[in-house]
């Protein structure tokens, strides 16, 4: 499909990346802040999915421990006292790959130690992967046809002996480590498998929190990691990754706790990665991909460049929006008296992914990070004064779908194709998605709505591809036939905080 659309509002192009301060961390400029050195420093980061190729040695393509070695260097470089991995460290939950990462924190850290002789603290627990990632794809098998051979290269055999042996200090299910004064609480996956929504929750949590109350000075913050998402906090019901709600009721009962979480990959752009309630609550996203598709955001229809429902899914003309390759995402956590900032990091480009999120402390007393909270001092993303919203023609194939129940034929069909530019006229505001609305002239009947994710959505607002023109293909029969129509395109932002929209000239179906 070849379509023209070059427009004046295409001018001003893109800045190359050596433009863009690419080594520029966001810091909080409020000054009735406390400002100089923090308490404490440590790195977050989630889902490293460091996977062994099948031969038996050496990494899968694109699973390698390259990404990982540079953060946790960000990391020593700016400060860190302490790295927290909340999860999914070995992708097939292989004893090798957990030494692969191992490997990666000795030449970064070696004997635990920054250059400046510093010690700097693990804080890692085990995710589903690495529970029970063996047995995805049968994947030990093909390496290791051999059970005893295979059993002895499983993280699962020995969970405890392997954690012991690689890392070299005791392991818990539930632990507590001390630093600098603050206290710190993981829980490893204990699931006989990921389950996506409810998984189970961390036996005995409700024992260790009793037993350790006391070494939680209500004054302080204190941390709390585990891979899957408490239940109802960050990203709201919709959330895939959430735990059945035990975590949730254990930490409602310290309104100082800070918990960080995993296993959904959602992306640290999305202002609902932060969460306050009865606690706080953060998403860390993944630094291996981010996830692409937040379809239960947009239910029923999902995005027309994501999923959806099966009912939709097969009518959909574009294709799914591909992250593997970047959106790699952490966090610096700076604790000071008075506040704590959270640096969001994407690590492939090395480009920050928007300003610091600034808790201030004690917690408890202020909660600028509720949703409505944030919803309300938001900005709704904007486009240029002078966009213009381009409508063609082409030809393109459905998905289809092989669903024997439902079958739908995958056909090239007209389609419409809309072009349009991203939304960037307001500084502080982003778009995360488009909603595009199908509009009968005669207002007879309720507009048809979907929804396209926008290009750069998981990347930084710097990043030439968050600046890049949209565009949407949107199959003929989908839209109303026989009638005079039009779409109308509005920006979102994750906070579904609406923009103004940009419309097109009035349609036919039957007009060439």
């Amino acid at each position: 499909m070849s379509v023209n659309v070059s427009r004046r509002w295409f001018i001003g192009g893109i800045a190359s990346f050596g433009a863009l301060g690419g080594c520029r961390v966001f810091r909080s400029a409020d000054s009735k802040y406390s400002q100089g050195k923090p308490n404490l420093s440590f790195g977050v980061v989630s889902d490293v999915h460091i996977r062994l190729a099948l031969s038996g040695d050496g990494f899968a393509k694109d699973h390698d421990t390259a990404t990982l070695i540079h953060t946790f260097e960000w990391f020593r470089d700016n400060g860190a006292d302490a790295v927290m991995i909340v999860g999914d460290i070995a992708d097939r939950g292989l004893v090798k790959e957990l030494q692969y990462v191992a490997d990666a924190w000795n030449k970064v850290f070696p004997n635990d130690k920054a250059p400046d002789g510093r010690k700097v603290e693990r804080l890692f627990v085990y995710g589903n992967h690495d529970f029970e990632g063996a047995a995805y794809g049968d994947y030990a098998k093909k390496i290791w046809s051999d059970e005893n051979e295979r059993a002895k290269n499983v993280l699962r055999t020995d969970l405890k002996g392997n954690w012991e042996r690689i890392f070299h200090e005791e392991y818990s299910p539930i632990y507590r480590k001390e630093l600098k004064g603050y206290s710190f609480i993981g829980g490893h996956w204990a699931a006989d498998k990921c389950r996506g929504t409810e998984e189970r929750a961390i036996e005995g949590l409700d024992e260790f929190f009793a037993a350790n109350a006391k070494y939680l000075d209500p004054k302080l913050p204190f941390f709390y990691y585990q891979h899957p998402h408490p239940k109802d906090t960050c990203y709201g019901f919709w959330a895939w990754g959430h735990d059945d709600g035990r975590a949730t009721r254990v930490l409602s009962k310290f309104p100082n706790a800070i918990a960080f979480s995993g296993h959904s990959h959602t992306t640290l752009t999305h202002e609902k990665s932060i969460w306050q309630g009865e606690f706080t609550s953060l998403g860390t996203s993944s630094l291996r991909y981010t996830g692409g598709d937040y379809s239960k955001a947009r239910l029923p229809m999902g995005y027309e460049n994501g999923g959806g429902s099966a009912e939709y899914e097969p009518y959909k003309v574009n294709a799914g929006y591909g992250s593997t390759m970047d959106g790699r995402q952490g966090m610096l956590v700076r604790v000071y008296g008075d506040h704590i900032t959270f640096t969001r990091r994407e690590f492939v480009y090395d480009l920050s992914l928007g300003e610091d999120w600034v808790l201030p402390l004690p917690a408890a007393e202020s909660k600028p990070f509720a949703f409505a909270a944030s919803a309300a001092r938001s900005i709704a993303p904007e486009f240029p004064a002078c966009a213009e919203l381009l409508v063609s023609r082409a030809r393109a194939k459905n998905r289809g779908s092989k669903d024997a129940k439902k079958p739908v034929a995958a056909e090239e069909k007209d389609i419409y194709v809309l072009d349009f530019p991203a939304a960037t006229a307001v500084k502080g505001a982003r778009a995360f998605d488009y909603e595009i609305t199908i509009e009968e002239k005669s207002g007879g009947k309720k507009p048809i709505k979907k929804y396209v994710i926008a290009q750069g959505y998981n990347m930084s607002p710097d990043s030439p591809r968050a600046k890049r023109p949209q565009q949407c293909s949107i199959a003929l029969d989908q839209v109303p036939q026989g009638v005079n129509f039009r779409f109308a395109v509005r920006p979102v932002n994750s906070l579904l905080k609406v923009g103004k929209p940009i419309v097109s000239e009035w349609l036919n179906t039957a007009k060439a």
